[in-house]
């Protein structure tokens, strides 16, 4: 997979512009371009934003086109070795844009901020980059906010890599592999044991899948040592690793302990009751971690 065409949908805020200084990384090694995409919207939850203020809609949004630009010029100078296009859009919701601008371009990468709401505020409101990851087709890479000052260019040397044996999270590696091979970065491929039994063991009283398939870490490290090595087909430095836990929890503090610069994850697609439900496991992770995370949209047939 070559990355030619990046998308960076920005707000300009702090971490949007980390996910740019992200962007312009893997744009640089793969002879790249990058598109800066903000969207107008007249009912965002911003407090600054001068349509509370003024009753003139058009000369507001007018006014907020010519402020998107002069920040896209800044952006644009700080960014001098990366060609970089500008787009600005009028719109009502800002996933739903980017979504739609992305598909009819064909892009082969999204790169974007998150700003990590959690509780009710989240619920209420729900996350832009949360449902960019649900409902587009290319990979997108996520970029918890950051402080002003912690805006560097970044470091990518270590990924960490969850996978289940899913052909889903088999797309995960892959990826990480060929940014591994880019960038020189050695692979930490995890696979997390759940907890949680299927309701239909509950009858036998156990709490623990563990406890009914006793060997089942020894299976697991030696099914993960022949999953990875499926994959490789050219050198790449990795290691295996099998944990048990909640997997979200178990991904978030594994990728703190190895100081991972990146988690590779894939998604499953879930939508309607089951995804309100059960959520996602990837989304969990895209909410919580502070480490960024590269998401692989699961192809469905």
């Amino acid at each position: 997979m070559k990355f030619k065409k990046i998308l960076v949908p920005t707000d300009f805020s702090d971490n949007a512009e980390q996910a740019l200084a992200y962007a312009a990384q893997i744009a640089t090694k793969y002879d790249g371009k990058i598109t800066l995409f903000h969207v107008i919207s007249l009912f965002q939850d911003d407090p600054n934003n001068p349509a509370y203020r003024f009753p003139n809609y058009e000369q507001v949004l007018s006014t907020m086109e010519e402020t998107a630009q002069e920040r896209f010029e800044k952006l644009e100078h700080e960014h001098k070795n990366v060609p970089i296009k500008k787009e600005t859009v009028r719109g009502i919701s800002a996933a739903e844009e980017i979504i739609s601008y992305a598909q009819s371009k064909k892009y082969d990468l999204i790169v974007m901020g998150t700003h990590g709401r959690t509780g009710l505020s989240h619920f209420l409101m729900g996350s832009v980059a949360e449902n960019v990851i649900r409902h587009q087709p290319c990979p997108v890479l996520t970029i918890k906010q950051v402080k002003k000052e912690k805006i560097v260019a970044p470091k990518l040397e270590k990924f960490v890599v969850a996978v289940d044996f899913s052909n889903y999270s088999k797309m995960a590696l892959v990826h990480a592999i060929d940014l591994a091979k880019i960038f020189g970065a050695s692979l930490e491929v995890l696979y997390v044991i759940e907890e949680q039994i299927h309701p239909a063991f509950f009858v036998t009283g156990e709490t623990s899948v563990l406890n009914i398939i006793p060997d089942l870490r020894e299976k697991s490290i030696e099914a993960l040592q022949e999953y990875v090595e499926k994959e490789l087909k050219e050198k790449v430095e990795y290691s295996t690793h099998v944990r048990e836990g909640r997997a979200h929890s178990e991904i978030m503090h594994f990728a703190e302990e190895q100081n991972a610069d990146m988690i590779f994850m894939a998604t499953h697609g879930l939508s309607g009751l089951d995804h309100f439900l059960i959520g996602s496991t990837t989304e969990k992770v895209v909410r919580k971690a502070i480490t960024p995370v590269f998401t692989v949209k699961a192809e469905t047939h």
